[in-house]
């Protein structure tokens, strides 16, 4: 079967490759043409996302729906704020901000959670009665399964990374 030359030559292809064919014949052009494939694939590759430096530090981060069950807070407030940052195929990272205030954990975490805390101070205490203190600049991992108390001192912000399909499954469930 004879090909073309309008359609060896497409829009994809550039005059070079147009010339290859003319000079050299169908075989430079299948070879250039990978090469010009390779150069679309690297063009068009996934580019790094820059996490928006004003909702890191707090600003204008909208007021979210209350999610702790008022039975739950055992002092304080919860007026949670924040936003979704990215949204991949396998992760999620938001910005979450919320008042001092102190839950009880009783149902288990719902999947590992990586958090960063970005201002003030996360106080957590497992099921055993274990304290961990965490301040700005450090970063913790809250397992799947955890209960217990989390306390949140100071204007509490935190940057939190969950695997994607963990974090769909957990709120699809809830919506059932």
């Amino acid at each position: 079967m004879k090909r073309r030359l309008g359609s060896a030559c497409g829009k994809s292809m550039g005059l070079a490759l147009c010339a290859a064919l003319l000079v050299a014949g169908p075989v430079a052009a299948e070879e250039g043409r990978g090469e010009a494939l390779k150069k679309v694939e690297v063009q068009t590759a996934p580019s790094p996302v820059r996490m928006d430096p004003d909702k890191l530090a707090g600003v204008d981060l909208p007021a979210e729906e209350p999610f702790i069950a008022p039975e739950a807070v055992l002092e304080g407030s919860h007026r949670p704020r924040g936003e979704m940052l990215y949204h991949g195929k396998e992760l999620i990272m938001e910005i979450y901000e919320d008042d001092p205030a102190t839950f009880a954990v009783t149902d288990p975490f719902p999947f590992d959670e990586f958090v960063l805390v970005l201002s003030g101070k996360l106080i957590l205490t497992d099921a055993g009665g274990q304290v961990h203190e965490f301040v700005a600049g450090e970063s913790l991992v809250v397992p799947k399964g955890f209960t217990g108390i989390w306390k949140m001192l100071g204007n509490y912000r935190e940057l939190i990374a969950v695997g994607t399909a963990a974090y769909e499954n957990a709120y699809a469930a809830e919506e059932e």
